[in-house]
């Protein structure tokens, strides 16, 4: 069964039933892929029900459209009718997007009174795949830097039982603003949840701080994970056995579940190849080499007008790959096997 069948299933046993378990995690995790502006207050008092906030959304179905999307807010309004899911209280939503970095996060007290702390993955911008790219040289960027300042804004004093997680560039945003929070916001974190989210650069897993927090880091990947095995990351990580091909794969909602637990599985070869590729090109390369490559890389979306991944089709990707020919063959190779996986369905 996938996430939405889990949901459906356990709709009647509440937190006393059976407690909080990964499945959960990244049910809440995804919850920030939905736009709640104007329906979860910013950093105010108030909190909202989430039942309250899917019911305010219910007649706006339009606005929710593709696959990925279209699974969340249709996941949403099948949790706000079950035991389990429907008095969580959502507060302190934050969405900003602008030229520099596409940025989601959410707080939630848990029906078990326990905080979790949610960040967006990237959506389908040209400017937060950009923003993705550019972690292959710069920390912390734009997004990064939000993280913390609102992991340190939203927990409380009193605040306990705190999860911090997140699906793809979310759950490296989860690591990050744990990294970097108040110290006594660090301490009192219990768990840092990275679904499929890309890793770091390597001075900065190999940094105390980092090393300091990684026992409580938990990555979940997919057989074939390709996010999830950008930069460097822990080593520790669960692989799940998803019904996506591809590049599909990513999309959680082909996750498979059984119980309380995901169902495991074992990396890929494909996986493993692409991770040694990526990881041999970027150690080969300057930081100042890095810049210039995704600089060049993005300037080619720019000049053929592509603001959103759904724009591009397969005439596109071949006009891509023709204008990748003026950079070095080994490059060359690698962003046009990058692009067909990533945009090739």
């Amino acid at each position: 069964m996938n996430i939405i069948q889990y949901i459906k299933k356990n709709k009647d046993k509440t937190f006393k039933d059976f407690p909080f378990n990964e499945i959960d995690n990244l049910i809440y995790s995804l919850l920030t892929y939905i736009d709640f502006t104007n329906v979860i207050p910013a950093f105010k008092s108030k909190k909202i029900t989430l039942r309250e906030a899917a019911l305010k959304l219910s007649s706006k179905s339009n606005d929710f459209r593709g696959m990925f999307i279209g699974n969340t807010f249709k996941m949403l309004q099948i949790m706000k009718d079950t035991k389990r899911y429907q008095d969580t209280l959502l507060y302190n939503y934050m969405k900003v997007v602008n030229s520099d970095m596409q940025f989601g996060a959410m707080t939630m007290k848990l029906p078990d009174n326990s905080i979790y702390v949610a960040f967006a993955g990237t959506d389908t911008s040209i400017i937060g795949w950009e923003e993705d790219f550019k972690m292959t040289y710069l920390y912390p960027g734009a997004s990064q830097k939000y993280a913390t300042i609102y992991l340190n804004k939203t927990i409380g004093l009193f605040d306990k039982n705190i999860r911090v997680g997140g699906h793809s560039k979310g759950g490296n945003l989860a690591i990050c603003a744990v990294m970097n929070s108040h110290f006594w916001i660090r301490k009192k974190v219990r768990k840092i949840n990275n679904f499929d989210g890309p890793g770091f650069l390597k001075k900065e897993i190999e940094s105390k701080v980092y090393q300091k927090i990684e026992p409580r880091i938990k990555m979940y990947v997919p057989k074939e994970s390709i996010i999830g095995m950008l930069l460097y990351s822990t080593n520790d990580y669960t692989v799940i056995k998803s019904k996506g091909i591809s590049i599909l794969q990513h999309d959680a909602f082909n996750w498979q579940c059984k119980d309380t637990e995901f169902v495991r599985d074992s990396q890929s070869k494909r996986s493993k190849a692409l991770q040694h590729k990526l990881t041999k090109k970027l150690e080969e390369l300057s930081l100042d080499e890095r810049t210039l490559l995704v600089k060049k890389l993005f300037d080619i979306f720019r000049n053929n007008n592509i603001k959103d991944t759904k724009e591009i089709k397969i005439k596109q990707i071949f006009k891509l790959i023709k204008e990748f020919k003026k950079l070095d063959k080994d490059t060359q190779n690698l962003l046009t096997e990058l692009l067909i996986i990533i945009f090739v369905k």
